[in-house]
Formats: C-alpha cells, structure tokens, sequence
C-alpha cells in the first residue's frame, strides 16, 4: 500500500453499521470470522457494534449476512 497526503492508497473499507437499520438478529455477529462484532442494548433495542476496526479483515461477510442492509462500505 503506498500513502497520499494523510490518507492510505489501496486499503480496504472497513463497514459501516446504521444502528436505525439494525434489527438485532444477529447474523453478522455469527458471521464474522474475527468475532469483532457483538450486539449492545442500546435503550430498549439490541444493534449490532463493531469493536475492533484495526481487526477487521474487509471481508464483507457482516454486509451479505445482514437481512435488513445496516452494513455498508
């Protein structure tokens, strides 16, 4: 990878969670391969967290397995 400026050519996004899309089923949690994602209580309602953005692989597997598209790059 080379840089530009303050940024990183080349690295791959790291998914992005809109909490309000989240339905707390889940899924991603399962199907991610690093365990980085986990599910908080936030009011009355579960949504997914992403917890190690340094750790994720970019592999996109939270983004296919989310039913109600609340990942996105």
């Amino acid at each position: 990878m080379e840089t530009a400026g303050s940024g990183t050519i080349g690295s791959p996004p790291v998914p992005s969670i809109n909490v309000a899309r989240c339905s707390g089923c889940g899924r991603c949690v399962a199907a991610c391969p690093l365990k980085i994602i986990t599910l908080e209580t936030v009011g009355h309602r579960k949504n997914a967290v992403l917890l190690c953005e340094e750790r994720c692989a970019c592999c996109g597997r939270c983004v296919e397995n989310c039913p109600v598209g609340a990942f996105d790059w």
